[in-house]
């Protein structure tokens, strides 16, 4: 079928065509394949998590608004790494009471249902009247999840380890978000490109030429784009 692959996008969105759709998922198999490979885990089943990167593609085609600037493979490639939180999520779902387990996939529906209505991660308020829920209760979850994801050791703080093999992935993908500076500072405190791991803070000044503090501001700026990516 001939056309962009923003064109087939508007055939979608604006007659329901199947056909379109069709082409745009074999257009885009390398790109859903290579991120369902880099996802699962042994615990998660193939099939299930190619499942969730077709219903991510879908609705990544609803949800696609040419205006936002980026192209449509982009977008998809952006919202498939949420494929990471759903292969840790459903790793750790023995482990989860079946009540918080399903409160848990009632709240990453909301937030991807809304993250696609509006093109940006939906805000406390905005999830709390999704969800008919307390905003207390969404920051409680958004809280638990983030600890269960991103685990203790690699907490929103100056002395996160963010070596853990859940995070490789993320961390594969960070780097090239990152200005020369933090990846100065990042691949000291990782121990990756070529860097040995430094534990404390004021080594990694040493070694960068920076100031403990503005190390510890780099830190910080870093985490917060780990988390974006969760």
């Amino acid at each position: 079928m001939e056309g962009s692959d923003e064109q087939l996008v508007a055939r979608w969105q604006q007659r329901r065509d199947l056909q379109a759709l069709d082409e745009l998922r074999r257009r885009l198999r390398p790109l859903t394949q290579s991120q369902v490979n880099k996802y699962r885990s042994n615990s998660v089943s193939t099939p299930l998590i190619e499942s969730e990167a077709d219903r991510i593609l879908v609705a990544s085609a609803d949800g696609f608004r040419p205006r936002a600037g980026a192209s449509f493979r982009t977008h998809v490639f952006t919202n498939l790494r949420r494929l990471n939180r759903f292969s840790i999520a459903r790793s750790n779902i023995a482990t989860i009471p079946e009540a918080r387990a399903q409160n848990i996939g009632t709240f990453q529906r909301a937030f991807d249902e809304l993250a696609d209505e509006k093109g940006r991660p939906p805000t406390t308020s905005e999830l709390a009247d999704s969800l008919s829920w307390n905003p207390k209760a969404v920051v409680t979850m958004q809280r638990s999840l983030r600890r269960d994801i991103v685990g203790s050791n690699v907490a929103v703080s100056t002395q996160a380890d963010m070596s853990g093999a859940r995070m490789m992935s993320v961390l594969d993908d960070i780097w090239y978000e990152l200005t020369p500076e933090e990846q100065m500072v990042f691949a000291y405190v990782t121990g990756t490109h070529g860097r040995r791991k430094v534990e404390k803070g004021q080594d990694v000044a040493r070694l960068t030429g920076f100031s403990q503090a503005k190390v510890s501001q780099i830190r910080s700026a870093i985490a917060r784009k780990i988390e974006s990516h969760l």
